[in-house]
């Protein structure tokens, strides 16, 4: 119950005083039949008539129990005003002096504990002046408290005071028991359907209950809940990592590649805010045997941060305290490329019995690498002179095998093979390769001779060979000299006791003699024949049978025949002491001495076509034998001739032409030897 203090005396004779004095007065205007609750606020309307209260004057409102009958200054209690409001004079203000209308507003004591009427009445201070009493009938307002929460925790994550859940979680809330009616507010807003003693929240907000007694009611504090989500975002510390490469096409990194010769560390979000801690669980995917996946724990991965060195992709779980809430962090992937590790090597050439790291200079040989993949990258380097020096690349070396001959260096060199893939990094050890020189082979006497036809040279050759070969036209010699008697080219191959091989040309040729006696001649006897020889530098005339020569040396000698068939030969010497031989027939024919000899000869020939006497026929005279058959005219001009007699004479020269009627002169020569000789008339009958 609510206590006063003790009574000083009628309230009604100082109020009576009060307006009598003053001319002043005071009234309460209020709705009939006033009915609060604890805690509720009333306005107070109140009428200053007469004169004004002077500028010093406040008013005091004066609540007691009871009825106005009983109401004692000394019985009440002073209510604060908790707020004031002017109405009339206007403008609406906050003075306490002036005449109108004014308000104030009080609240029900909440220290009232038992339910009756009550009475109030506002005075004023200067003067004293009291207006009217009123009575209210105050009810006892029930108490509303959230008295307990299940399934939520003291939330330190926001640094506020708020009760927190999980996010999946239900949290229940529990209001004072035994009230008459409950209402649920979320925010404010009244959640409908929620007028039981407890509440289920699923979400965020500002939660509190309304209770009732059937008469007032009662709004509890607020209670703040919060559903709480924690992250859990995945960073990589890359620190002194030389083969990381971020493979992401976002702003998210969440995925990653790098050598398997480094290890990367992954780290997780923590809690700074005091009270607060974060447990740890690092995961990894795996396969599972009928190819299901599945996460596993990494083996001591339960800090913040874990070490990680192998393709997978791995996850991070969290556990916040207080609460126990969890959460799994998105992938992330790493991938961990393998050094290609392998070493390379001389590879032989198909055909070659084995592979060999020393070379003649012309020659070559191929290094590979022992292990390949189309997915790594390939790089040569050289190292020249061997053993000093620094690596080089070598431009466009990028497979997987080089061939190396003096062509790429001109000496003994080191080589060695870069590999890369998408990470990792690898040079394989060195291998030298050795150029060994190639022996010096020249032949001798010269790189070209010239021979006369039938002759040879000896021919050899000069060098550091240990054995020498010989190939040309026709045949092959091995040794160092031999004679040499075919014309064409000469290769001649020198190896040494490395087995390396140089070669060496030789051109041999003949020098081409072209001796030439000229024509064969038919002169009268007694007449000099001009001889005329052409084809080389030095001549020289002789015969088959003794005859004379003006000069035998000279090739235009003149010569006189002394039988009637005499075969001349000449011997052409050239500038380089080569010679030819050529012959030419000198024939001696009189016409005047011809005796016409016609037994079993025909002598006319009538070539006109009708079959008879068309030919001059010495077939018979010829027999079987080889026989040359010569025309002359009457001045001794040869106009026909017949090598080796098959046919006869029709009356025409060798180039077809019909000859003139007339006396022709003929000589058959069988093997040089004149067999017959006589006179043949040609008569053309129309």
């Amino acid at each position: 119950m609510m206590k006063f203090p003790a009574l000083f005396g009628w309230l009604a004779a100082a109020l009576l005083l009060g307006f009598s004095a003053q001319g002043q007065s005071l009234a309460l205007v209020q709705t009939a039949n006033l009915s609060k609750c604890t805690g509720d606020s009333l306005r107070l309307e109140l009428q200053v008539s007469g004169n004004a209260m002077s500028g010093t004057n406040s008013f005091k409102v004066q609540f007691a129990p009871g009825t106005p009958a009983s109401f004692t200054l000394g019985a009440s209690v002073t209510l604060p005003i908790v707020k004031w409001q002017s109405i009339l004079p206007l403008p609406v203000g906050t003075d306490t002096n002036s005449v109108g209308t004014k308000y104030a507003w009080v609240v029900i004591p909440e220290t009232i504990l038992t339910s009756g009427f009550y009475s109030i009445a506002v005075r004023g201070t200067a003067p004293s002046l009291w207006s009217d009493t009123i009575q209210v009938l105050v009810n006892v307002s029930p108490t509303a408290t959230v008295t307990s929460i299940a399934g939520g925790f003291n939330n330190l994550h926001t640094g506020a005071k708020d009760w927190g859940f999980c996010t999946g979680d239900t949290v229940k809330l529990f209001a004072n028991s035994g009230q008459n009616g409950y209402q649920w507010f979320k925010d404010g807003v009244p959640l409908p359907g929620s007028t039981q003693s407890s509440l289920d929240v699923f979400n965020s907000g500002t939660y509190s209950v309304q209770v009732s007694n059937g008469i007032c009611t009662k709004m509890s504090k607020d209670t703040i809940v919060n559903m709480y989500t924690p992250t859990t975002p995945v960073i990589h510390k890359p620190g002194s990592m030389s083969t990381i490469k971020v493979l992401d096409v976002d702003a998210t990194i969440d995925s990653v590649g790098f050598c398997e010769t480094e290890t990367i560390q992954l780290e997780g979000p923590g809690t700074t805010t005091p009270g607060t801690s974060v447990a740890y669980q690092w995961l990894r995917d795996s396969l599972g045997l009928f190819g299901q996946n599945y996460v596993v724990p990494v083996a001591g991965g339960t800090q913040k941060a874990v070490s990680l060195n192998k393709t997978g992709v791995y996850y991070l779980q969290s556990t916040w305290l207080p609460g126990g809430c969890p959460d799994t962090s998105a992938a992330f992937w790493l991938f961990v490329d393998t050094v290609p590790d392998t070493e390379i090597q001389a590879v032989a050439w198909p055909g070659q019995p084995q592979a060999n790291l020393t070379i003649c200079a012309d020659d070559s040989t191929q290094l590979a690498s022992i292990a390949s993949s189309s997915d790594w990258d390939y790089q040569w380097e050289v190292r020249f002179p061997a053993g000093t020096g620094n690596w080089a690349t070598i431009p466009g070396a990028t497979k997987n095998n080089l061939t190396v001959s003096t062509a790429l260096v001109a000496d003994d060199a080191e080589y060695r093979l870069r590999i890369t893939n998408d990470y990792c990094s690898h040079t394989t050890s060195e291998l030298l390769v050795t150029v060994v020189a190639l022996p010096n082979v020249s032949v001798a006497p010269a790189d070209s001779l010239a021979l006369c036809a039938g002759d040879s040279v000896l021919v050899g050759v000069t060098g550091s060979s240990t054995s020498y070969l010989w190939t040309f036209p026709g045949g092959s010699f091995s040794g160092a000299s031999f004679y040499a008697k075919t014309p064409g080219t000469y290769v001649v191959a020198g190896t040494n006791a490395n087995g390396c091989t140089a070669y060496d040309t030789l051109k041999v040729y003949f020098f081409t003699v072209n001796a030439n006696a000229g024509p064969d001649q038919t002169v009268l006897p007694g007449s000099t024949v001009q001889l005329a020889a052409q084809g080389g530098a030095l001549y020289y005339w002789y015969a088959d049978v003794p005859t004379y020569f003006s000069d035998p040396y000279n090739p235009n000698a003149q010569t006189v025949p002394t039988q009637d068939t005499t075969m001349y030969v000449v011997e052409v010497l050239n500038s380089y002491g080569c010679f030819d031989t050529d012959t030419m027939m000198v024939y001696l024919f009189d016409p005047a001495s011809l005796v016409p000899d016609l037994s079993g000869v025909m002598n006319v020939i009538t070539p006109n076509g009708d079959g008879y006497n068309d030919f001059f026929d010495v077939s018979e005279v010829v027999r079987a034998d080889s026989c040359d058959l010569m025309i002359f005219d009457r001045w001794g001009a040869k106009v026909f001739e017949q090598k080796k007699y098959v046919t006869g004479w029709d009356g025409r020269s060798n180039g077809g032409d019909p000859l003139p009627d007339g006396t022709y002169y003929y000589i058959l020569t069988c093997s040089d030897v004149v067999r017959f000789r006589g006179a043949v008339t040609v008569v053309r009958l129309n």
